[in-house]
């Protein structure tokens, strides 16, 4: 009879820590997400979806080096919300001299760039943004 507990044990505890669809989901909804160059994704709960097309500047203080100013990166994405197809062009910072913005309105989400990977200086790794969504 222990036999059977012990040959059941395992699968009871495999199938009581799976998560469901709806829990990840949860877990996700911080309201970050990532995208490779070229890739393309859909903000969560929406139609609205983003492609990044490149990164069109990369001014960034180098790691390990002291600068005057931190620098600037610039990335172009095309966002497209049903058939309406809008190019967006955002930045690390708001910089007026570059006529560039960290945030954009878009579709009734605001949506803003956190992160550019590479950081010029550092660890070789393919291109990609984080990019911060919330619902106006």
């Amino acid at each position: 009879m222990n036999y059977k507990l012990f040959l059941l044990a395992p699968a009871i505890l495999l199938l009581t820590n799976c998560k469901t669809k709806a829990q990840n989901e949860t877990q996700n909804s911080d309201g970050m997400v990532s995208i490779g160059l070229n890739k393309r994704l859909t903000i969560p709960g929406s139609k609205i979806t983003l492609e990044l097309k490149q990164v069109s500047e990369d001014s960034r203080c180098p790691v390990d080096v002291t600068c005057v100013w931190e620098g600037i990166a610039v990335v172009d994405l095309t966002a497209t919300n049903g058939s309406e197809t809008r190019n967006i062009q955002l930045a690390t910072k708001d910089f007026e001299p570059k006529n560039t913005k960290k945030s954009i309105n878009y579709a009734g989400y605001k949506i803003s760039l956190q992160d550019v990977r590479p950081y010029p200086g550092g660890k070789q790794e393919a291109q990609s943004i984080t990019l911060k969504y919330e619902k106006e």
